[in-house]
């Protein structure tokens, strides 16, 4: 059943173009045997830290608002000519000036506000993709958990079948005179872990399930399995063409939006290194005379000394450690990915090499020795270890299988297309 991490790749490119909707209809919280993609679509409906995000972009689009208005208009009273000395004692020389004052911002410095704001609000969607994306990817690695602890229940069950067969066999010889006690002591004791191994895999396989549900928000698992063939190993692209995507990937496609913030910052500083002229009109009453008269203000700013250059410094050191910072981290980046893309073939090479040749000689092995056993040829430790090797293979197949679907969960996450790029 090949489609229990395709659908992780296949959902990274088509969900990453959307911002609320899914892959395909679930239930917030899905009942019934659970599939991958019911799981991922459920999380991507109901995940709880996908629930912030739209209050992120609710506050970014609000400071779009508010960088859009223009500043407010002043209006002044001044007093002049009175509690002076001589004629302007007392307030018989007074004037009262009502004055209304406005800012001419120039439209550069509004624009460059206008354009920090706006490239606020595209950050917070590609930060919402980034999440989505986690999203995924830890569904999946959290499904392929339950997927191997229910298989590895099941082996632990059949185990606990096997040691009540030899049990019983013991018991058998045993009572016939052809073995001592010891025999039974021993069948008993392996009888007696192997259900403590079920009971393991019991507690781990409740957290696990319970850990699946959070996924959806959801505090107890309603759903009865989850469904999928880890023995199914999708086949992966070559290195070069990994390397590519993740260059293109939506974690390096933020520096690019990164970027262009910083120089939208840059402008806004540039902007303000020189300020506003203010014009003013009003009314001027004289109280000597009980006259009136308009007045017209128009005064510009002086920069001596403060053209906002730390601000503008600053800003280009930003501007300029985006590149750095993308460099170090595709260097860094680039070295993961290849570290988990050898992993991913070592665990291939060991799904194959169990499955094909070593499980397949125990089994053999396990089944000559019983045999043998039974007719008295071989002793029981003998047995005992012809089991344990076949179940340790098995579960040896079951844990590098998942290993395998984990790791390339990790390079699918790592190498989603940006929504740009996605076909």
């Amino acid at each position: 059943m090949s489609f229990l991490l395709r659908p992780f790749g296949l959902a990274v490119t088509a969900c990453a173009c959307l911002l609320g909707g899914v892959a395909q209809a679930a239930s917030p919280d899905p009942s019934g045997a659970l599939s991958l993609q019911q799981a991922l679509a459920a999380a991507l409906e109901a995940h709880p830290d996908l629930a912030r995000y739209p209050l992120d972009r609710r506050i970014a689009e609000a400071q779009a608002i508010q960088a859009r208005l223009r500043p407010r208009p002043e209006l002044g009273v001044e007093f002049e000519n009175f509690a002076g000395t001589g004629a302007h004692n007392g307030v018989d020389e007074l004037e009262t000036t009502l004055r209304l004052g406005f800012v001419l911002e120039r439209s550069a410095k509004r624009d460059a506000r206008i354009a920090v704001a706006r490239d606020g609000i595209v950050r917070i969607d590609a930060d919402f993709e980034l999440m989505r994306l986690d999203v995924m990817s830890q569904t999946t690695r959290r499904f392929i958990d339950v997927v191997e602890s229910q298989q590895q229940l099941a082996l632990a069950e059949r185990g606990v079948e096997l040691a009540e067969q030899l049990a019983a066999s013991a018991r058998r010889r045993v009572n016939a005179g052809a073995a001592s006690e010891l025999e039974a002591y021993r069948a008993s004791i392996a009888l007696e872990r192997a259900k403590l191994e079920v009971e393991h895999y019991e507690h781990l396989l409740d957290t696990q399930r319970r850990w699946l549900a959070s996924q959806w928000g959801a505090s107890t698992a309603h759903f009865d399995s989850a469904e999928a063939d880890l023995l199914a190993l999708p086949p992966v692209a070559a290195f070069d063409a990994l390397e590519q995507r993740l260059r293109r990937s939506p974690d390096f496609a933020r520096f690019d939006l990164e970027r262009k913030l910083r120089e939208s910052e840059l402008a806004l500083a540039r902007a303000r290194s020189s300020g506003d002229p203010v014009v003013g009109a009003g009314v001027r009453r004289f109280e000597i005379s009980d006259d009136q008269a308009l007045i017209a203000t128009l005064q510009f700013p002086l920069s001596l000394g403060n053209r906002n250059q730390g601000e503008i410094a600053a800003a280009q050191a930003r501007r300029e450690s985006v590149d750095v910072q993308r460099d170090a981290e595709l260097i860094l980046t680039t070295a993961a990915l290849y570290d988990l893309y050898q992993e991913l073939k070592h665990a291939r090479t060991l799904v194959e090499a169990v499955h094909d040749t070593l499980l397949p000689e125990a089994r053999k092995a396990m089944q000559l020795t019983r045999r043998g056993y039974d007719l008295g040829r071989y002793s029981q430790l003998e047995l005992i270890d012809a089991q344990k090797t076949a179940v340790e293979l098995e579960r040896e197949l079951l844990t590098n299988a998942a290993d395998y679907h984990r790791i390339l969960a990790a390079i699918e996450r790592m190498t989603a297309l940006a929504p740009a790029s996605a076909p």
